[in-house]
C-alpha cells in the first residue's frame, strides 16, 4: 500500500486576535530565528509582565506560542487554557488549543475546541482547515473532505487545504483528483516543503499507475 504524507495542520497561525495571520507572522511572533537563550529571556520577560497583568490575553497568547515553538507543549496547553478561562469567546485561543490537541493526538479534545472556534469565527478558513484535519485523524473522512472544500471556497489559495484534500483523495485512490490538488500546492507554494512532498507523492502515483511521467 502506498503511504502518503499526513495532513498538514496550521501551527498556531492566530497570534493574538481571531483573524487570520500568515505563517511567516506566526514564526516571527513566536521566536523565529532567535537563539534559544534569547527565547528563554523573552519567556522570562513575558512571565514577569503577565504577573503584573494576569488577564492580558495578548501576552498569554504570545507566551503560549513561544512555548509551542520551544516544544514545551504542556506549558503551551496550560497557557491557552488560561486564556479560555479568562475569555471563553476567544476564537484564537480555541484554534490554538485545537491545533495543539491535534498535534498531541487528543483528537476528541481537538474537535471540541475547533468546533467551538468555528462557532465563534465561522468565516475563518484556518479554523475550517484545522477542523478538517482533526476529523481526518478521527477517520471521519467525508467530514474532513467537506471541511477542506469549505476552506477552499473561502480561500481558493489555501495551500494546506489543497494539500490535505489531495491526501484524502489519494487515500481513497482517487488519484487524478489527488494529483490535481497537489499540483495546485506546487503552483501556489513553489520550493516549499509541502510542494516537495507533493512532487514525491505525484511521482509515487505515476510510478504506481505506470504513467512514466517525471
Amino acid at each position: 500500500m502506498m503511504r502518503f504524507a499526513c495532513v498538514l495542520v496550521f501551527a498556531f497561525a492566530i497570534a493574538v486576535l481571531p483573524g487570520v495571520s500568515s505563517e511567516a507572522d506566526v514564526i516571527s511572533d513566536a521566536g523565529g530565528a532567535e537563539s534559544p537563550e534569547d527565547v528563554l529571556l523573552r519567556i522570562g520577560e513575558l512571565t514577569g509582565r503577565i504577573a503584573d497583568n494576569p488577564k492580558d490575553v495578548e501576552l498569554l497568547i504570545e507566551l503560549g506560542n513561544i512555548y509551542y515553538e520551544m516544544n514545551m507543549l504542556d506549558d503551551a496547553l496550560a497557557t491557552y487554557i488560561t486564556v479560555t478561562e479568562i475569555d471563553s469567546t476567544h476564537a484564537g485561543a480555541r484554534l490554538n488549543l485545537g491545533t495543539l490537541y491535534t498535534d498531541m493526538g487528543e483528537l476528541g479534545e481537538a474537535v471540541h475546541e475547533l468546533e467551538l472556534a468555528l462557532g465563534l469565527d465561522p468565516e475563518n478558513p484556518m479554523i475550517v482547515t484545522n477542523l478538517g484535519s482533526a476529523y481526518y485523524g478521527q477517520r471521519r473522512y467525508s467530514d474532513a473532505v467537506d471541511m477542506y472544500r469549505v476552506a477552499l471556497h473561502m480561500d481558493p489559495d489555501n495551500v494546506e487545504a489543497h494539500f490535505n484534500l489531495g491526501v484524502a483523495f489519494a487515500d481513497g485512490q482517487v488519484f487524478d483528483e489527488a494529483v490535481r490538488e497537489w499540483e495546485k500546492v506546487i503552483e501556489l507554494s513553489p520550493g516549499s516543503a509541502a510542494a516537495n512532498i507533493c512532487k514525491e507523492n505525484i511521482l509515487m502515483i505515476n510510478e504506481f499507475r505506470g504513467d512514466g511521467k517525471p
